[in-house]
């Protein structure tokens, strides 16, 4: 079932009327330690807050047993309804919990990063990190609805600002090459939150019109996962030296790898692969790894969902054109290594 998309520039009264309307017999506020101290105290007077620890890290098991427990003691039934009020960790952990307790409740997701709004929020994927590795755990549950509050965008650290448009130049790219130009065009940090807002919405339309088509991921969403095979790695890699990255920047460094593979196996121009490069460099903070890391790398890929156990190759979602992405790419290692070494030169590592 498709959510129901909601922008607002006064949540309160928005975020109400959308409980009030789903007649639930109880609701909880899901959040986490940040965004706790910026909800203001007319959001859902006297509804129970499940504060949940910051951090993609905290994404685990064991913090999805610790929102079950305070569903139960909060008398949660099958009507009840959480309200998950965040970036992508909250709407993921959250929706996960939701859609696993008794069996399922329903769950409406409040957006409050860039990254949440265009990526996690919206789609029906929810999950938690599991053995290191980045959403192995998790189930398919769409929300009643998802609203986003650009104003949250304010409080935003320029980095959470870059990690959400990793994602909007993913789906610029898979558009098509008008939305890419006008991608590349912009300063993200230098927006305003309105601006930034209209940006988001049409960066959601995006991905919603392929998870629409697509719902459980058995062929076009595939596309989605563009840049994310090598983002991922990279990213687990930071959590791994315990020198996080925020998703949206390792996903930004992860297409400069893909768009190497699409050049090279399907003859993507090079006029999109060094534009998209000289934005990431100029942008973004370089990647943290060398030759020497390509081993673990080649395992964290190999480990990524979109692989089949035991192969010796990778899977990749690669580009024909802007807005013309082939899913299911046959990678070898040995290509996959060079990409790397062509990324890196590309962003000056």
């Amino acid at each position: 079932m498709a959510s129901q998309i909601i922008f607002t520039d006064s949540l309160a009264p928005v975020l109400a009327e959308t409980v009030a309307a789903s007649r639930a017999d109880r609701c909880v506020i899901i959040t986490d330690t940040n965004v706790a101290r910026l909800l203001p105290d007319d959001i859902l007077p006297g509804t129970e807050r499940i504060t949940i620890a910051a951090g993609d890290s905290n994404k685990t098991i064991a913090a999805a047993s610790d929102v079950w427990e305070a569903m139960t003691r909060a008398g949660l039934s099958r009507h009840s309804l959480a309200v998950n009020i965040g970036g992508g960790m909250v709407t993921d952990l959250g929706g996960f919990a939701a859609a696993t307790y008794k069996r399922g409740i329903r769950c409406v997701n409040v957006a409050t990063t860039v990254l949440g709004a265009v990526d996690a929020a919206v789609g029906g994927k929810t999950g938690v990190n599991f053995a290191g590795l980045k959403n192995q755990i998790g189930v398919f549950s769409d929300p009643q609805a998802v609203i986003v509050c650009p104003a949250f965008f304010a409080t935003l650290p320029p980095e959470e600002i870059l990690s959400g448009y990793g994602e909007v130049l993913k789906h610029a790219l898979l558009d098509g090459p008008d939305t890419l130009a006008e991608a590349l065009r912009t300063d993200p940090v230098a927006l305003a939150p309105q601006r930034l807002g209209g940006i988001v919405e049409k960066s959601m339309k995006v991905k919603i019109a392929v998870t629409a088509a697509d719902p459980f991921e058995k062929g076009l969403r595939k596309a989605l996962n563009l840049g994310h095979t090598a983002g991922h790695a990279l990213e687990e890699l930071a959590l791994e030296r315990r020198r996080p990255v925020p998703h949206g920047i390792s996903v930004a460094h992860g297409l400069v790898s893909a768009l190497v593979l699409s050049r090279m196996q399907c003859g993507l121009s090079s006029d999109v692969l060094q534009q998209v490069a000289a934005f990431v460099k100029e942008y973004y903070p370089q990647p943290h790894f060398s030759c020497d890391d390509y081993p673990v790398l080649m395992r964290l890929m190999a480990s990524d969902k979109k692989n089949s156990a035991g192969t010796d190759t990778l899977n990749f979602t690669l580009l024909d054109a802007p807005g013309s992405p082939r899913v299911d790419c046959t990678v070898s290692r040995a290509d996959a290594a060079a990409a790397l070494d062509i990324t890196r030169d590309l962003l000056g590592v």
